[in-house]
């Protein structure tokens, strides 16, 4: 299957879409924010923001943009290649996806204490804003943290994508 025009545009569609969505839209200006290293005080901006400052924020948005980005591109280049693996081994997928539900269904319960599963780490640097790839990083984090909020578009993209014959007219 050729991507096609269409089918590209309504994927895009469903993408801007999925952004306006009231589990995403929220989170934006906090994103925003650290990534143009500003905050917005009672009485406006701080300070004036000049041309440098603009060209700076819209450097680090794209580095930000291209964050999420890789992860969607490598869940499509991946859906056709992950397709036919599993299409090849489905009965030893599904028992292991039975065991994985069961095992999840015992730590819900608590009869099963998994303590690696309740650990939190963070990192805080302190700065504020942060350089090219930091902003990298926060859009890898931003992807993986917004794959559930946009999971039934995400989910249809993907399945096209699986449906392809190449890696390549999946990515795309």
């Amino acid at each position: 299957m050729d991507p096609s025009g269409v089918g590209i545009a309504t994927a895009f569609a469903a993408g801007v879409i999925s952004f306006l969505s009231p589990c995403v839209l929220p989170l934006v200006p906090g994103y925003v924010s650290y990534v143009a290293g500003r905050t917005i005080s009672p009485d406006g901006l701080a300070g004036q923001v000049g041309l440098k400052e603009t060209v700076r924020t819209l450097g680090l948005g794209l580095c930000f943009v291209l964050g999420f980005t890789t992860v969607f591109v490598l869940l499509g280049a991946s859906a056709t290649a992950l397709s036919g693996l599993l299409r090849a081994h489905l009965y030893e997928a599904n028992l292991i996806g039975g065991a994985i539900v069961i095992g999840f269904g015992l730590f819900t319960t608590g009869l099963v204490p998994m303590p690696w599963f309740e650990r939190d780490v963070r990192f805080h640097s302190g700065r504020q804003g942060g350089g090219p790839w930091a902003n990298y990083l926060l859009g890898l984090a931003f992807a993986f943290g917004w794959t559930p909020c946009i999971g039934p578009v995400l989910g249809a993209i993907l399945a096209l994508s699986a449906a392809n014959a190449t890696a390549g007219s999946g990515t795309a």
